[in-house]
């Protein structure tokens, strides 16, 4: 919470060096919002100015000197959109972090300038579905099986739908795969039964 309040802050000095035009407006279209927080992490978005760069990089430490909530340079990664005719490596030179490209993943979301494609989002379910082991089905009752189908499997959906509208292909593959947790441990213990 204390992190919380401590950004509202950030986002205001943003807003206030953009309405002095030491940062300059971002395109409605490129993105709506100058700067996204969440817990520790920040994504900030900014025109590929040296000016800029340099004025956003001050103002960072500016806001690290009176909040205590420095940048960890190391972990920082710049990544460019629609940037083929500058040299960003040279502009980002006193910034510090490095360069990173698209497609790229963020707080565990694919993150691309285009429309997501399947391939980009079967590490996620994958990701859900190694979570939910048939032998561990059989060890927990109905209940247990719904507790950890929707504390991994749609609390995994949840968080990917907060950002990107639903795939039907998604979704289908998801349902499919709680269904199967819930119910198929019982269509193979049956068939052990029987043998």
């Amino acid at each position: 919470m204390l992190f919380i309040l401590a950004m509202d802050p950030l986002q205001k000095i943003l807003d206030k060096a953009t309405a002095a035009s030491i940062l300059s407006p971002l395109p409605t279209r490129a993105a709506a919002l100058r700067a996204i927080f969440y817990a520790d992490d920040a994504a900030l978005f900014v025109n590929p100015v040296h000016e800029e760069i340099v004025a956003l990089h001050r103002i960072l430490l500016a806001f690290g000197s009176a909040s205590d909530l420095r940048i960890n340079e190391d972990k920082c990664v710049a990544y460019p959109i629609h940037c083929q005719q500058i040299d960003i490596a040279d502009m980002l030179g006193g910034f510090g972090g490095s360069l990173g490209s698209f497609p790229c993943q963020y707080l565990g979301l694919p993150l691309s300038t285009r429309k997501l494609r399947r391939i980009d989002m079967q590490p996620m379910i994958d990701k859900g579905a190694a979570r939910l082991k048939i032998w561990k089905g059989r060890l927990m009752n109905k209940t247990g099986r719904l507790q950890l189908i929707n504390s991994t499997l749609t609390a995994t959906a949840t968080f990917f739908l907060t950002s990107f509208a639903p795939h039907k292909w998604a979704v289908k593959k998801f349902d499919r795969l709680r269904r199967n947790f819930l119910w198929k441990w019982r269509r193979k213990l049956m068939v052990e039964n029987v043998l």
